[in-house]
This record gives C-alpha cells, structure tokens and sequence, in this order.
C-alpha cells in the first residue's frame, strides 16, 4: 500500500517539473514582430495599399 503514495507523490513531482519546464519556455516577442501582425491583418483586409503596406514594414524593419 505504501508503494502506491510513493508513486502518486514521484508522479505528481515529474509533473509539477513538466510544467514549470514548459512555462518557462515562453516565446519572446517584440514590438516590431506584432507592428507586422498589425501591418499583415491591415493588408489582407484591404485596408491599406500594397505600397503603404511596403512602406510601413521597410520602416518596421529598420527600428530592430
């Protein structure tokens, strides 16, 4: 009976590991990359040209 609580507790531990492994592994994003989200959801929306569209992410590109 006491080999189940040892397994219950060796389980919960590798799972508690999983998951302050798998938060810590978060994806960094920077301003530029969601100005281009911005910028790419304004063009497939047709609200904006593909010029300006051009425009806007050469100056997006050069704040990196």
């Amino acid at each position: 009976m006491d080999y189940n609580w040892d397994f219950l507790i060796i389980f919960g531990v590798i799972i508690l590991g999983i998951f302050i492994y798998a938060g810590g592994k978060k994806i960094k994003r920077t301003k530029s990359s969601k100005a281009m989200d911005v910028l790419n959801e304004s063009y497939a929306k047709g609200e904006i040209t593909k010029e300006k569209y051009e425009e806007i992410k050469q100056t997006i590109g050069s704040k990196k």
